[in-house]
C-alpha cells in the first residue's frame, strides 16, 4: 500500500537527515511516519513547499519525499503551479491513499481539485472556520485598537488582518471539506464542527500521540514542585486567551503574593514583541503583576516537561482549542489542569473530577479554581492521578497507529469495491 502525506513542512526528522533547518512542530507526526516507513507492506512518502532553491525528490527516514520550492508563501496562498506539482507527484508516486494533514494550506486543496482517482483523508489540525469567529479572544474593539504597531500595521501582522487571512483559509477549508469522504478528528467538537460543513462525511475519531519525552518522564509529584506557579502555553495572540489569564492571575495575588505565571516565550523584551505581546507586557504592568510573570523562554520537549513537572497547576485559557498538545502533555505528566469550557478541551478533562473548567471570559472563576488547587493538595493529587490514567489511554502509541493503519486499508477496501 502506498501512501502520500500532504503536509504543511518538512517532517523533522527528514529536515535532520538532508541538513534543513529543523521545524519545532509536527513532531507529533515523526511517530506515525517511522512506523509506517518500517512497515513492509507501506510506501510513504510526503509532499510539501519549503524554502529551497530548487524542488527536491529525496529519500530519507525511510520515505520518499517531495520538497517543493516556494516556502509560506506557496503553502498559504493558491497559485496555478501548485496544481501542476500535485499532478507531478500522483504521476510519479502513484499513491493508493492521500493523507492530507490540515485544511489551511493551498496544497491541500489543490490535490482535492483534481479529483484523483485514490481515496482522500484528510485530518483536521484546527477548524478555521471556528477560530476565526473566536479569533480576537473576547477581546472589546476599544483593546484591540491599542494592538498596533508601525511594524505589525505595514507588515499586515494586527489582529485585524490576522482574522481576514484566517477567515479567507476558512473560506478553502470549507471547500475541502465538501469534497472529501472521509476525515479524522480527535474530538466530539471535531466531528461537530466538519459534519456542519458537510454532513455525508465519515468521521474517524483518532488521537494524536505527544513527543516522545512525555511517556517516559517521571510523573507529577506535588512533593516536589514550586508551590504557587501556573504554566501555560505559549500565546503569542488573542485567541488563546494570556489576557483573560492575566487577571486572573491579578486576583490570585490578592491572597496568593507568591503567585507565579510561566510562560515559555522569549518577549518579555519589549522591542522585539509583536503588536499582541506588547500588548499584553502593557497590561502585565498595569495589572501590578510584573513580579509574578516569568516569561521563561522557548522549550523544547524536556524543557516542558521540567516546566509541567515543577508547576502547582497548567492553565489552557484559549477562546478556541481543538485539544490543546499543552493540556495533553501536562496530563501525561499529571500536571493538575484548568481550561476554558471551549471547542475540544471539553473531552479532555472532566469538571471536578480530573480537572477544572471555567468559561472562556470569566476569570473571577478562573482566579477561584487556581486557588481551590493552591490551598486543597488531596484534590491536587486526584486530579493527577486520574488524568494520567486518562491520557495515557488517548496517546496509546501503537493503539492509535493500529488504527490510524486501519483506516487507510478501509479506504483502500472501499476504492476495490466501488
Amino acid at each position: 500500500m502506498k501512501i502520500l502525506w500532504i503536509v504543511n513542512m518538512v517532517l523533522p526528522g527528514v529536515a535532520r537527515e538532508l541538513g534543513m533547518k529543523t521545524s519545532a512542530s509536527g513532531s507529533w507526526l515523526n511517530y506515525y511516519a517511522r512506523q509506517l516507513s518500517l512497515d513492509p507492506d507501506i510506501e510513504l512518502a510526503t509532499m510539501t513547499y519549503a524554502n529551497v532553491s530548487s524542488d527536491i525528490d529525496k529519500t530519507a527516514c525511510g520515505m520518499r519525499n517531495f520538497i517543493f520550492a516556494g516556502g509560506g508563501k506557496r503553502l498559504l496562498f493558491d497559485n496555478p503551479k501548485t496544481a501542476k506539482d500535485c499532478q507531478k507527484v500522483l504521476d510519479e508516486f502513484k499513491p493508493d491513499v492521500i493523507h492530507i494533514h490540515g485544511t489551511e494550506y493551498s496544497v491541500g486543496a489543490a490535490m482535492v481539485k483534481l479529483k484523483p482517482k485514490v481515496p482522500v483523508l484528510l485530518t483536521i489540525q484546527g477548524i478555521l472556520t471556528r477560530i476565526g469567529e473566536e479569533y480576537y479572544g473576547g477581546l472589546p474593539f476599544s483593546e484591540r485598537i491599542k494592538i498596533k504597531s508601525v511594524k505589525s500595521v505595514l507588515g499586515l501582522k494586527t489582529p485585524f488582518f490576522a482574522k481576514y487571512l484566517m477567515l479567507k483559509n476558512a473560506k478553502r477549508e470549507r471547500e475541502v471539506l465538501k469534497n472529501v469522504r472521509h476525515v479524522t478528528g480527535r474530538t466530539e467538537w471535531d466531528r461537530s464542527v466538519m459534519l456542519s460543513v458537510n454532513d455525508s462525511l465519515t468521521y474517524h475519531r483518532l488521537n494524536y500521540n505527544i513527543r516522545a519525552e512525555f511517556y517516559d518522564a517521571p510523573k507529577w509529584d506535588i512533593e516536589k514542585i514550586d508551590k504557587h506557579t501556573v504554566y501555560t502555553g505559549a500565546a503569542t495572540y488573542c485567541l488563546k486567551g494570556l489576557h483573560i489569564l492575566l487577571r486572573a492571575i491579578a486576583i490570585v495575588k490578592n491572597k496568593y503574593p507568591d503567585v507565579c505565571l510561566r510562560i515559555p516565550a522569549n518577549n518579555g523584551n519589549y522591542r522585539t514583541a509583536n503588536a499582541y505581546e506588547k500588548y499584553i507586557l502593557r497590561l502585565i504592568k498595569k495589572l501590578g503583576i510584573e513580579e509574578n510573570v516569568c516569561f521563561v523562554g522557548r522549550k523544547d520537549a524536556l524543557g516542558v516537561v521540567e516546566m509541567l513537572s515543577k508547576s502547582h497547576v497548567c492553565v489552557v485559557p484559549s477562546a478556541m482549542e481543538g485539544a490543546s498538545a499543552t493540556m495533553c502533555e501536562a496530563m501525561m505528566l499529571g500536571t493538575p489542569g484548568i481550561c476554558a469550557y471551549r471547542g475540544g478541551m471539553t473531552d479532555l478533562l472532566r469538571d471536578g473530577e480530573s480537572g477544572f473548567f471555567y468559561d472562556f471570559k470569566e476569570y473571577p472563576v478562573l482566579a477561584s479554581r487556581i486557588m481551590q488547587l493552591f490551598e486543597n493538595e488531596d484534590l491536587c493529587r486526584t486530579f493527577s492521578s486520574r488524568v494520567i490514567v486518562d491520557a495515557e489511554a488517548r496517546h496509546d502509541r501503537e493503539k492509535n497507529y493500529k488504527q490510524l493503519v486501519e483506516i487507510y486499508e478501509q479506504l483502500l477496501k472501499e476504492n476495490e469495491n466501488a
